[in-house]
């Protein structure tokens, strides 16, 4: 796994070389920040896997752009605006967690703030659309229908992710007096069981 997540985070400076060359500066520059993007998972510490198809996706997501599969594939912007922004969501959770602005959050505060990263992440991604279109390259997919399916996508994503989240911490490290599995408020065997009894 450690050398597919190296080869991987190479995979960005080459995918930029490649552009450059082969290409226009506009996909170049595409391909620079998603070599931004892949340095912060890397200095982020994720866990191997989410950190590979962190920058998978941004792979994907940059030289989809690159070789026109938006304008190609109908409903392909829709499925990598859903994906990408579930996991930049879930890179942004962990990184307010390593800061020490989260404190153990409880399920349902999870899903609301990795759902209202995800929906901002989306809208930042929308301006970042725009700013190409106006001062880069005016084939960049714009407009009002466009901009709300990508936002749609975006907001879905991070709310799946939201639940998936909580969903797998709930069951490696369930609340206090509790056990995976079991009803909250359920009482313990032990604490049931009379004095003479134990």
């Amino acid at each position: 796994m450690r050398w597919t997540v190296l080869a991987v985070r190479w995979a960005g400076p080459l995918s930029a070389l490649l552009t450059a060359v082969f290409f226009d500066a506009a996909g170049a520059a595409v391909m620079m920040l998603v070599c931004l993007g892949i340095t912060i998972t890397w200095r982020a510490r994720l866990p191997a896997v989410l950190e590979l198809v962190t920058d998978l996706l941004l792979l994907v997501a940059a030289w989809s752009s690159v070789l026109l599969l938006y304008e190609r594939l109908a409903y392909w912007d829709l499925v990598v605006h859903f994906s990408a922004t579930a996991v930049l969501a879930e890179l942004a959770f962990r990184a307010l967690e390593r800061w020490g602005r989260l404190s153990t959050p409880g399920p349902v505060t999870h899903v609301l703030v990795l759902t209202s990263l995800g929906t901002t992440l989306a809208l930042v991604w929308e301006y970042v659309e725009f700013a190409g279109y106006a001062l880069v390259d005016p084939r960049v997919q714009v407009g009002y229908t466009d901009t709300m399916g990508d936002l749609a996508a975006g907001n879905a994503g991070s709310l799946v992710a939201g639940i998936l989240g909580a969903w797998a911490r709930y069951r490696e490290d369930p609340p206090a007096g509790t056990t995976a599995g079991a009803p909250t408020g359920s009482v313990p065997e032990r604490a049931r069981r009379g004095p003479a009894q134990r």
